[in-house]
């Protein structure tokens, strides 16, 4: 449009009527979003290199769906931002920033399908797709006092048409009406160990937001020091509640640790050791999940686990378009 134009335009608006401006604020609201699902997209691409040879010798090659485009110096191979990450192949890229918005209020499913005007499967598809690139970014090598303790959840296969095992067909259990009652009459080690009770590690840099969790199999030595592998080390004083699978995972990464007894003894030692900020960390996790989401398949677990972990991190200040460049691979917390 020229510029002769475009000032035409702007001087007809004081006679547009309440409708029109109405219908008017709409357009602009959508063209806001549309750019910053754009803006947001194109900041993913800063510093990152070609996601077919990594290399860093690459030009902008046009623009499809509206969504700039780079050729690779090296390879020759076209690609985008979004390109082998969660989000390549997902339509409506507009639509990005208006579903980081959805993740940042924490809306439903159906809310969030709502918002976007499509049906609750691509809702949750796009959820998922948005959270799963989040689950790898754990911290690593934290220096300070670290504490470490592990929740459980019971094992959920919420969504599932049938309540089978992901090695066979044979049906593992029956179903639970109505989310169905822990088990009673049992100590906490017994109940630990049933196989409908899944554990999941959490970590916790005292004073900082650093966060480090992964869903276990089981509580042993080999997974817990699997788990914290990469985000502990010498620099790193661990408390735990005197857990033998975590006392076996310090020493085996080499970190010193201080065990609390809180089952039997008190529960601060010293003024310094405890484990209250992860403990309350899971209190926090368990309403959100079993309260305000009312429960999520075990399979999904993860995803939420980074859902929660970026909410943690920046508190206050989470923006819609975090989640688009976290989803599309770059890490933003625990960095």
């Amino acid at each position: 449009m020229r510029t002769s134009q475009f000032k035409n335009l702007l001087a007809q608006l004081p006679q547009l009527s309440a409708e029109q401006l109405a219908n008017l604020r709409a357009a602009a609201d959508l063209l806001h979003q549309h750019t910053q699902a754009l803006s947001s997209i194109d900041a993913a691409m800063a510093g990152a290199g070609c996601p077919h040879c990594n290399s860093f010798k690459h030009t902008k090659n046009g623009q499809g769906r509206g969504v700039q485009r780079y050729r690779c110096k090296d390879c020759s191979r076209t690609f985008n931002a979004a390109t082998n990450t969660p989000l390549s192949h997902l339509h409506s890229k507009k639509q990005f920033f208006q579903h980081g918005e959805c993740l940042q209020k924490g809306l439903t499913i159906r809310q969030t399908a709502k918002e976007l005007g499509v049906a609750a499967s691509t809702a949750f598809r796009w959820r998922h797709r948005f959270l799963e690139s989040v689950v790898e970014h754990q911290p690593k090598d934290v220096a300070g006092i670290f504490e470490a303790d592990e929740t459980y959840f019971r094992e959920s296969q919420k969504g599932s048409r049938n309540l089978k095992s992901p090695e066979n067909s044979v049906k593992t259990r029956p179903a639970r009406h109505h989310g169905g009652k822990p088990p009673t009459g049992e100590k906490r080690g017994k109940s630990a160990s049933r196989k409908d009770l899944v554990p999941v590690l959490v970590g916790r840099l005292r004073g900082q937001p650093y966060i480090a969790d992964q869903v276990l199999g089981a509580m042993t030595v080999v997974q817990a020091t699997q788990a914290l592998r990469g985000v502990v080390g010498s620099e790193t004083l661990m408390c735990i509640d005197g857990s033998a699978a975590l006392r076996g995972a310090a020493k085996n990464l080499g970190a010193a640790y201080h065990s609390v007894a809180v089952s039997y003894g008190p529960r601060v030692v010293e003024g310094v050791y405890h484990v209250q900020s992860v403990n309350s960390y899971h209190e926090r996790l368990k309403t959100w999940l079993n309260r305000d989401l009312r429960g999520v398949a075990t399979k999904y677990m993860p995803n939420y686990l980074a859902w929660m972990r970026m909410s943690e991190w920046y508190k206050g200040d989470l923006k819609p378009e975090y989640f688009v460049v976290s989803g599309l691979g770059r890490q933003l917390i625990n960095t």
